[in-house]
């Protein structure tokens, strides 16, 4: 993270992180508070899940009555929603998602289309005698390999409909969609059903018992078909209060029906009004989290239930499974504590500029920074207060688009850029597939979701980005990101389905976000000819990082309380009684955030972000923003480009283009 150490440069005053909270009967004084799909970086997949849940919604109303007796065996699947890779253990592979998050037919090459009716498809399983299971190793690798084709097949029945309804979105690809989800949960709960017959005490090679351990963790599909129905309903009913939210105006009481994309977003980045502001911020709360606070009661129980089945003791070791660390916690917490000296700075630099802007009667001199006022719903990111608290203004910030589109950029030529950045790297092409099945531009009299996303359709070959690619620059790094997934995709596709799939869940966008550190830096653009002018001067390089850090550094705060809230509440140190002032507690502690005015236990402001009523863990987004930076490191000290200590070759001005050694390095 040292990359990001000339923004002391700018800094006024060190921000004391004496805990200051005291949290007063149900209240949370605000006067003494200090404080993205499978995978976004810097957004989150609200879209997609928003139109395929009220699908969900609507057809499950239309069909329960009709199928529930025809289909007595899916009695209660219908009421599955689709779940995070790192929840459903045997779901590793398939598609990415990109800005947080969450399969293949080894037989058939190419693109899959149509297939016969889901609601009569076989579900193909191993057959294996009932009861106990006790096998050789070399019976065990028999069975994980049957497992493998078998859930490939239906891995890609599954990404395959999801596809057709993300590029056409209609009832009929809606339906489909949702029914080759459902039919995939049953698969993994068959796969379940037979993990839990084997002992793995007998299983002698470890690599054979790493992958039954993934095979074992399906998640809350191990509940009890009832108790699946609960826990599945209680996240549609949270969702379709978040879903179908919306505030009145501010200063146009009936001026209703203001939704969080885009009307609340846009006020939240471009209002300057603090009155407004807080008006926005309180609302779309009172909307959301406080509706949702007791399902979510009900939820944490339920999750528990299914961490039992599970064979761990509460829902957050559940969801640290995915990372094989027994001392995660500590981890994440101790990388902070290495990071947060420069966080520091930053926040009493960023806390001097708000404070001359909206004086000290709001702002005092060393008190934590209210979460409304910079720029974002949840004050994850300040790069939306850019404009207020630039070091040297006038020395604007990178942006190549005017010249991209002087040039003649087009969508397909984007690409084609990028593709060359891989192979100059010594990485793969793109294989022709990947041209022909690809949607790259929003396509004319055809609904689609737009939210980029990378495809692994589970066959070793077919491989697809989905994105309506518009020529500007923001959009020319996020088709690299997008690459750098496939680019992922093709390096492991040799695996067994089970480890297809990152590392763990930050490590897929810690290496897209490392290739766009690369990407962004004004030394490549001008290798390409987008920037005709050096800007290779002190006022740019500090507004360059600084810029880096008004949107990575402050997000690491955020994103680590969210996820050491929801597990402090699974493993019941923290009780239904200080949800939120617990809440408090650690946005004080990690990040020097206040709320903007007294909150007490009657609210619920972790609730007011998508990710809790949604149920997907948050911290792979944490562990994926520190990672990228050490692995952006690794490659520009491969590629010469970077030398510690020599300012001829600094960490932030490291392009690894044209470098096979930084290639060996991904």
């Amino acid at each position: 993270m040292n990359v990001l150490v000339t923004i002391v440069v700018v800094s006024a005053t060190i921000l004391s992180v004496t805990r200051l909270a005291r949290c007063q009967g149900d209240r949370v004084d605000s006067k003494y508070l200090d404080p993205n799909d499978y995978f976004l970086a810097g957004g989150d997949q609200q879209d997609r899940r928003r139109i395929l849940q009220d699908a969900f919604n609507r057809y499950t109303i239309q069909q329960q009555q009709e199928e529930q007796q025809s289909r007595t065996g899916f009695d209660g699947i219908f009421q599955q929603r689709q779940q995070q890779p790192q929840q459903q253990g045997f779901q590793r592979g398939g598609r990415k998602f990109t800005t947080d998050e969450p399969e293949q037919n080894f037989e058939t090459p190419g693109r899959f289309t149509s297939r016969s009716d889901p609601r009569t498809s076989p579900i193909p399983t191993p057959s294996v005698q009932q009861g106990p299971l006790t096998l050789s190793n070399s019976n065990i690798r028999q069975l994980l390999q049957q497992l493998d084709v078998a859930g490939s097949q239906q891995c890609n029945l599954n990404v395959q409909a999801q596809w057709d309804f993300e590029t056409n979105v209609n009832e009929g690809t809606q339906i489909r969609a949702l029914e080759q989800q459902l039919l995939y949960s049953e698969f993994q709960r068959k796969v379940f059903s037979i993990m839990t017959r084997l002992n793995l005490d007998n299983v002698i090679d470890p690599n054979l018992r790493r992958q039954l351990k993934f095979l074992s963790m399906p998640g809350p599909a191990a509940l009890p078909q009832e108790q699946l129905s609960r826990y599945n309903r209680l996240i549609n009913d949270m969702l379709a209060v978040y879903n179908s939210a919306s505030v009145c105006a501010f200063d146009e009481p009936l001026k209703c029906g203001l939704r969080l994309d885009p009307d609340l977003n846009i006020i939240m980045s471009r209002s300057r009004d603090w009155n407004e502001l807080q008006h926005t911020w309180i609302e779309w709360r009172r909307r959301t989290g406080q509706k949702v606070r007791d399902m979510f009661e009900q939820l944490v129980d339920v999750s528990n239930q299914a961490a039992l089945l599970n064979n761990v003791s509460d829902a957050s070791e559940m969801w640290k499974f995915p990372y094989e660390s027994p001392s995660m916690r500590f981890e994440l917490e101790d990388a902070w504590e290495q990071i947060k000296p420069l966080y520091e700075q930053l926040h009493a630099y960023v806390r001097k500029k708000l404070r001359d802007l909206y004086g000290p009667e709001r702002i005092s001199r060393e008190a934590p920074l209210p979460a409304h006022i910079l720029g974002n719903m949840w004050g994850q990111s300040w790069e939306n207060i850019l404009d207020l608290t630039i070091p040297y203004p006038g020395k604007n910030y990178l942006d190549v688009t005017p010249q991209m589109i002087k040039q003649g950029y087009t969508p397909a030529a984007m690409f084609r850029v990028a593709e060359e950045f891989f192979i100059s790297l010594n990485m793969s092409s793109m294989p022709q597939s990947f041209w022909a099945n690809s949607v790259i531009e929003e396509l004319p009299g055809q609904p689609i979701i737009c939210q980029p996303s990378a495809w692994d359709f589970c066959n070793r070959q077919d491989y697809r980005i989905k994105m309506c690619t518009q020529v500007n620059m923001k959009d020319f790094i996020t088709v690299h990101h997008e690459m750098a997934h496939v680019q992922y995709f093709l390096n492991y596709k040799k695996q067994p389905k089970v480890y297809r799939d990152g590392a763990n869940p930050g490590f897929h966008e810690a290496l897209s976000e490392a290739i766009s550190l690369s990407v962004s830096t004004p030394k490549h653009l001008q290798t390409l000819g987008l920037i005709l002018n050096s800007v290779d001067d002190i006022p740019h390089n500090i507004n360059y990082l600084f810029g880096l850090a008004m949107d990575k550094l402050t997000f690491l705060p955020f994103s680590l309380a969210l996820d050491l809230w929801r597990w402090d509440i699974f493993k019941g140190t923290t009780h239904k009684e200080r949800y939120n002032c617990h809440w408090w507690d650690l946005r004080e502690r990690l990040g020097g955030v206040k709320p903007p005015v007294l909150r007490s236990e009657t609210d619920f402001d972790p609730g007011s972000k998508y990710h809790v009523p949604a149920n997907i863990p948050y911290v792979g987004y944490y562990f994926g923003t520190v990672l990228q930076f050490q692995i952006h490191k690794a490659m520009c000290l491969a590629s010469g480009q970077y030398r510690p200590n020599d300012p001829n070759k600094l960490l932030h001005k490291c392009d690894i283009y044209r470098s096979k050694e930084a290639g060996a390095i991904v």
